[in-house]
C-alpha cells in the first residue's frame, strides 16, 4: 500500500508519541507499505518551529535523519501535484495550503493519507483517509 504521512503523523511517530493510533504506526512500520511525506511538510515543520508553535525534542537535522532512517520517504513537490491543487475544489471550511497540498499529492501520487486531521474528511470523495 501506498502512504502519505499528513505532518502530524510524521512528527508523532519520530517522537513516538502516544497521540499516534496503533493503526497509523503499524500501517507506517510494514516494510510492505511505500511510506512517503510530502517536502511541503518539511517546510511546514521548519516555520513552525520558527514560529514556537511546536517543540522538537531534538534538533531539527536530526529530526531529519530520525525521518530517514524510520523508512519514510521524502517526496519532491512534482509539478503533477501542484497541477492537482489547482483542480482541487475550494472548501471554505479549509484553506490550510499545507493540507491541501498533501491532499493533491496524495491524489496524484494515488496514495492514502495517514491523518487524525478532521478537516481531511472533506476530502474522502478524492483519497482514502487513514487513522
Amino acid at each position: 500500500m501506498k502512504v502519505l504521512l499528513d505532518t502530524h503523523t510524521v512528527l508523532w511517530f519520530i517522537n513516538g508519541d502516544s497521540q499516534i493510533s496503533v493503526k497509523a504506526k503499524r500501517i507506517i512500520e510494514d516494510k510492505g507499505n511505500e511510506v512517503l511525506m510530502s517536502a511541503i511538510s518539511l517546510f511546514e515543520i521548519s516555520i513552525k518551529l520558527k514560529l514556537t508553535k511546536i517543540i522538537l525534542r531534538k534538533p531539527l537535522a536530526e529530526v531529519f535523519d530520525d525521518i530517514r532512517s524510520a523508512g519514510i520517504a521524502i517526496l519532491p513537490i512534482h509539478n503533477k501535484h501542484l497541477l492537482e491543487y489547482q483542480n482541487l475544489s475550494l472548501n471554505v471550511e479549509h484553506r490550510d495550503p499545507f493540507d491541501r497540498l498533501i491532499i493533491s499529492t496524495a491524489i496524484s501520487e494515488q496514495a492514502a493519507i495517514v491523518s487524525v486531521d478532521k478537516q481531511f474528511d472533506h476530502y474522502q470523495s478524492l483519497v482514502e483517509i487513514l487513522w
